[in-house]
Order: C-alpha cells, then structure tokens, then sequence
C-alpha cells in the first residue's frame, strides 16, 4: 500500500508540474501576443477581401441602421463584399445569433447576413468591424489562441456609451472609424492609430408639408438632458407648450420611426440638452422636419464638424431664463428661424455622399494600397 501512495504522490506531482507549465506556456503565449500587437505595422496586414459588420440582433436603433448602412454602402459601391453578423450579448462576451433575421425596417439595405459564426475562426484577408459598445469583446476575440485571427476594427459611433472601457490605445492590430469629429478628437488625444473618417447618413429623409400646422411649441428627449429641460419647463410655465418624444405618462416609451417622424412634423422646435455621446440623429432628423434645433455645447455639439448650427442656437452655459428668451423668440418669428437652418439641413442632406467617400477611402486604406505594397 505504502508503495501505491510513493507512485501516487509523484503522479500528482508530476501532473501539477504539468499544469503549472502549461499555465505559464498560456500565459506567455498571451504576452508575446499582445507586444506582437504592439509592434506590427500597417504593412503587415493582408488587403481586405470580405467584411464582416457585428450587430446586435433584433435592434432597431441608430447605431444598428448605421451598420446596416455601412454593409449596403459597401456592397453597392464597392467590389469587397461586406455582410451582417447579428450576435446576442451572453455574459462577458457576445455569441452568434444563427437564426436571427433582418429587421423589416433595413431590408431596403444590401445586407446579407453571413450564413456561418466568424467569431469561431480566423482570416487574415478578413475584416471585423465592432460597434464602440463591444470593445471587450472584440478583445476577447483577438487574445484567442487563432494563428491569424480576421482583422478587427471599431466604429465609434458614440464615445460615451464606451464609458472608457477601452484602454488598449497602443495596439497596432486594432483600426479605428470615427462617426464625429468628438471621436477622432477623443481616439487622438488617447494615442490611437490607424483612424478612419466614416459617417451614415439619415434615410428617407422627411419632406414637411409647409401648409400642415404645427401644434407643439417644443419637443424633447426624454431620455437625455432631462434635469436641464425640466428647469427650462419650469422657467416656460404654461406660456410653452412642451411635448417629450415618447409615449406613456412619463414619455419614456420609445416609439416606432413613423411615430417620432409624425411628432417631428408637428413641432416648431426640438431641444436637445443631452451629452451627445456622437453625432445624434435626432437633431438632424428634426432639423430635416421642419424643427428649429436648439442645443447645448457637451460631446459632438461642441464641434461644428458634427452639429452645424448657427451660433445663436447653441447654449454654451445652461441658464433656464436665457433658453427660455431664445425659445420665445424662435416661436414669435418661427419662419425666419427656420430658414436659418437651411444650411445645416443642406449639410444633412449631404451625409449620404459624404458616405460614399469615407467608404471609398477605407477601401482604399484596406485594400488598394495593402495590394500595391505587395507587388
């Protein structure tokens, strides 16, 4: 028996030893992979031949349109195929959704959704683009053990519903897109590399009737900036008819498109107090209704690059008793305060073909160039 125990505590011994080095061969693994990460350069990757954009499935929101948007952009203007890839968030990290399909309102989109699971695999001639809010995941991709895993990228469609997760700013492997000029500003200032313009655009674009009578005095977003409309409220009393873009008692039931589009017509101006985590289509939606768009200075609002109002319209110190003149003066000479958003409306109305160029150029950067250095 005594001579079992001697065989039985060198095996253990022995598979401990086992264990603890393959810990280490693990974790060293994982080292020299991301100083790898740090050291590439451009010219080390392969030029994109297929694309690949993530988004959650069954959302019917902005920054999924924007995706779909993107995939469609690719797919009718350039040679490089791009398709969708819904996947559901899953405790830490995302898993593909096989059955999901596209949401009725982005059939009118090129997007065909890709009829096998990337994340399971790895191609170097292939491009994973990530909204900014699955930056943990995307990471979590890329420190798989795959010998040459797609190459990834992350659009940054906002900046603050990232809430500073991302810290890996001196990676090589990762490209970033920038939707504003607030996230080109924020990727600079944090060390990134490798940054791409890419903007969307709104679709279907209103066309207000000029005859229909518009009943609300204000609209806004319940859901951001709310404190500062409820002082502006307050200040406006009775003498304001003020309206929350939202059902239910409290207007925080989000509604249909066609619901928000209906409201828009109806108004005279949309307020917008929020922290424009990037360049919000509501704002550019409202404008295109008919809406006199006032706003704050916080986020994307700060840059004219991304809300081209004129001056006047922008509030850089909150104060209810100034939003309160402005707004009576908009509602007094509502038609003059109207024309002076044709600029910005004209400038929205641009963004599709400002599209168009920025898929171009990553084109370009992705693959064009990437095949000329190869030859």
């Amino acid at each position: 028996m005594s001579d079992f125990a001697s065989l039985l505590g060198k095996f253990q011994h022995s598979t401990e030893s086992l264990s603890k080095r393959s810990g280490v061969d693990e974790e060293d693994k994982h080292n020299r992979k991301k100083k790898r990460a740090r050291e590439i350069d451009a010219k080390d990757f392969s030029p994109v031949e297929k694309i690949f954009l993530l988004c959650p499935a069954g959302v019917q929101t902005g920054g999924p349109e924007a995706l779909h948007q993107l995939c469609d952009k690719l797919n009718r203007t350039t040679s490089i195929p791009a398709y969708m890839v819904y996947v559901v968030s899953e405790g830490n990290g995302v898993t593909f959704a096989s059955r999901a399909k596209t949401p009725a309102s982005y059939r009118n989109y090129q997007s065909p959704i890709v009829n096998y699971d990337p994340l399971q695999q790895g191609d170097p001639t292939h491009l994973m683009i990530w909204p900014e809010c699955w930056t943990d995941e995307m990471l979590d991709y890329l420190n798989r053990q795959f010998s040459n895993p797609n190459q990834c990228a992350i659009w940054w469609l906002s900046v603050n519903n990232n809430t500073n997760r991302f810290k890996d700013w001196d990676r090589k492997d990762i490209f970033h897109m920038a939707q504003s000029k607030y996230a080109t500003k924020h990727l600079l200032e944090n060390g990134a590399t490798h940054i791409l313009r890419m903007t969307e655009y709104i679709s279907d674009p209103p066309e207000p009737d000029d005859s229909t009578e518009r009943e609300i005095d204000v609209l806004f977003n319940p859901l951001k900036g709310v404190h500062y409309t409820d002082e502006i409220r307050k200040r406006s009393g009775a003498s304001i008819n003020f309206r929350p873009i939202g059902g239910g008692l409290d207007g925080r039931i989000r509604l249909a498109p066609q619901e928000v589009r209906s409201l828009l017509m109806q108004g005279k101006i949309y307020i917008d107090f929020g922290p424009h985590p990037g360049m919000d289509r509501l704002p550019r939606e409202a404008a295109l209704a008919g809406c006199v768009v006032v706003t704050n200075m916080e986020g994307a609002a700060m840059y004219n690059e991304d809300i081209p109002l004129p001056p006047k319209y922008k509030i850089r110190t909150f104060d209810p008793e100034t939003v309160h003149k402005l707004l009576k003066q908009i509602l007094n000479d509502y038609k003059s305060s109207s024309s002076d958003m044709e600029e910005y409306r004209e400038w929205i109305r641009g963004q599709q073909t400002q599209m168009t160029k920025c898929v171009s150029n990553l084109v370009e950067e992705f693959a064009t160039k990437r095949s000329k250095n190869a030859e």
